[in-house]
């Protein structure tokens, strides 16, 4: 850090010179610290009264508020009326008028002028950019848990009022032209076959908060009644169904390709989540096929760099996970450690619906 080579002055007389340095070094500062300016009218000025010969009396007046600009000029007034700028010299720096002529001791001496305050612009955009660290940080977790909680590695959809949502891909255009609305995008699934004790849990990212006021599943033609929850789990951290932070009501059906709902209140935070369903009884529901589902991924490198005619599949793929002999009721607080990766063509899909 650059710093003036000021030395400790031994008993001398000061010079102009040395007064002039301080002054260039206090205008740097200023410059840096961009000095904020205040404006006052009618500031009385104080006549300096305690020099020894009379006639110098009322001749220097001085300001309370120093450091005055010298743009726009300051106006200086004698009770009341503007004085000609002729009968004084003015040092704006110091806040001092010199007048060539002895004034009335009954005179009151004002001045318009602007001044250095000690306000810092500078230091105000510091203060500023500090307080908005808060919200800096708040938007950086929120796009941090965007991608964290994304699987596809694109932006997730927003779904409004009245939607259903599930384990389904986010990363799909709604569109196959301008006009035309891609009826491929999903792939439903039919009469799926599942044992009751079960419990599947699927990928759910939430990119948003948001509120939900049913949950829901459709049975099978071949299933003729159907009794089950469905639940949230959060994740534990390595992309597994973790703690317990929702279920729903038990959800009864009583007939053959029919929706069941039950009616719910709960919000959820942005982040990753699990959507689980808990069959009390084997019975056959709709859902998806694999290709709609948000895939959980295992790619081996190992297998793709090979030179090979036939290229061999570097990828794994599963649906959730799914742990089977757990007893319908409440369901378990966290995600059973028995629980195990598990793929299929079809998959069982429960269902919330957003507020």
């Amino acid at each position: 850090m650059a710093q003036t080579p000021y030395t400790d002055l031994s008993s001398q007389d000061i010079l102009a010179a040395h007064i002039s340095g301080l002054q260039h070094d206090i205008n740097k500062i200023q410059q840096v610290l961009e000095m904020k300016t205040a404006s006052i009218n009618n500031h009385q000025l104080r006549p300096v009264g305690d020099q020894e010969d009379p006639s110098l009396r009322y001749r220097i007046y001085e300001g309370t508020i120093r450091n005055w600009l010298a743009n726009p000029t300051p106006v200086i007034y004698r009770n009341g009326v503007p004085v000609n700028s002729s009968e004084y010299e003015i040092s704006p720096a110091h806040g001092v008028v010199v007048f060539h002529e002895q004034q009335n001791a009954n005179d009151v001496i004002t001045a318009n002028f602007t001044y250095i305050t000690n306000g810092s612009a500078w230091k105000e955009n510091v203060q500023q950019s500090l307080g908005n660290f808060g919200n800096i940080e708040q938007q950086v977790n929120e796009n941090t848990a965007k991608l964290a909680n994304n699987p596809g590695g694109v932006e997730l959809f927003y779904p409004i009022s009245g939607s259903h949502i599930t384990h389904f891909r986010r990363d799909y255009n709604p569109y196959s032209s301008s006009t035309t609305y891609n009826v491929n995008s999903h792939i439903p699934a039919f009469n799926i076959l599942v044992y009751g004790n079960t419990i599947d849990a699927f990928p759910f990212p939430v990119n948003r908060k948001m509120r939900f006021s049913r949950a829901g599943i459709q049975t099978g033609s071949s299933g003729s009644s159907a009794k089950l929850k469905i639940g949230i789990y959060k994740d534990n951290g390595n992309f597994r169904p973790g703690e317990l932070l929702f279920e729903s009501p038990e959800i009864n059906i009583s007939a053959a390709n029919t929706w069941g709902y039950v009616d719910i209140d709960w919000e959820l935070e942005a982040g990753f989540y699990w959507i689980a369903r808990h069959d009390a009884v084997t019975t056959y529901y709709n859902g998806l096929e694999n290709q709609s589902c948000i895939p959980i991924v295992s790619f081996n490198a190992e297998s793709f760099l090979q030179n090979l005619s036939e290229r061999p599949n570097p990828h794994t793929v599963y649906g959730g996970y799914r742990a089977t002999n757990v007893s319908y009721g409440n369901m378990p607080t966290v995600y059973p450690e028995s629980g195990a990766l598990f793929a299929r063509q079809y998959y069982i899909s429960p269902w919330l619906v957003v507020a």
